[in-house]
């Protein structure tokens, strides 16, 4: 059940120590263009003598009750087409007298986005993700070429929705920094020993994947496919400072 007019009028009636017919008055008013000060000097009348301080509560307050009906609104139209809704949880959103107390009624009903990784299942790039990561031998472009679909138009939409998959898999682990990435291409270095893949692979374009730091760090390093997923000797230390610098401070979260 949703409040009427009526009602919202009588709760700031009693808020600012008016009546629900001055209340109504000055909405009206409102509803129309008038502006406060112009209500408060010129429209007494109207207002039954309403003050400066008085239209400003109204005004605010008639604003946020009227967006949360609306909301409260939508969420029993939400939840209802979920065939959620009970007696017992409609009461209980019809009883909310605050937009925190409504939220919070109606997050365990809210509808989860769909992340990209997760649209990019949908269109079959699971496998592909997969693919790429069990067998480094083959191109990446060359693999993609069986997953175009009416979805996946190209090599590169193909290759950019397991680069989703792939990132959000990684995400939950401990974050990928240059030092990492540094660290492993400098072991492979060190080993002496020269990658086939990496010869099979050399010139190749492999794309880019951003991994995002914890929030509170806000610190975002990008992981390149050329040196750590493609396994070539190319050190992460031959791209240039201010590159990485860059992928630092301004890299693209993948989320």
């Amino acid at each position: 059940m949703v409040m009427t007019a009526k009602p919202i009028a009588a709760i700031i009636a009693s808020e600012i120590k008016a009546t629900a017919a001055q209340v109504g008055a000055a909405a009206e008013l409102l509803d129309a263009g008038a502006t406060v000060p112009f209500i408060a000097r010129y429209r007494k009348e109207v207002t039954g003598g309403l003050d400066d301080t008085q239209l400003r509560t109204l005004s605010e307050r008639l604003t946020y009750l009227r967006e949360l009906e609306a909301r409260r609104a939508s969420i029993l139209e939400s939840i209802r087409g979920q065939g959620k809704l009970t007696d017992e949880l409609e009461g209980k959103i019809a009883a909310t007298s605050t937009k925190a107390e409504l939220e919070d009624i109606y997050l365990p009903y809210k509808p989860k986005r769909r992340t990209k990784a997760e649209i990019a299942r949908e269109r079959g790039l699971g496998p592909l993700a997969e693919a790429i990561l069990a067998d480094r031998s083959i191109a990446p472009t060359k693999r993609a070429a069986a997953f175009l679909s009416a979805d996946v138009p190209d090599a590169k939409a193909a290759l950019d929705g397991a680069r989703d998959i792939i990132a959000e898999g990684m995400l939950p682990r401990t974050p990928i920094s240059w030092a990492d990435c540094e660290t492993t291409c400098g072991r492979r270095r060190s080993s002496g020993r020269r990658s086939s893949t990496a010869s099979r692979n050399r010139g190749q374009s492999f794309p880019t994947i951003s991994i995002t730091r914890s929030a509170g760090q806000r610190r975002r390093a990008t992981v390149l496919w050329r040196c750590c997923a493609a396994g070539t000797k190319k050190s992460c230390r031959s791209i240039s400072s201010s590159t990485r610098t860059r992928h630092l401070s301004k890299g693209r979260s993948s989320a």
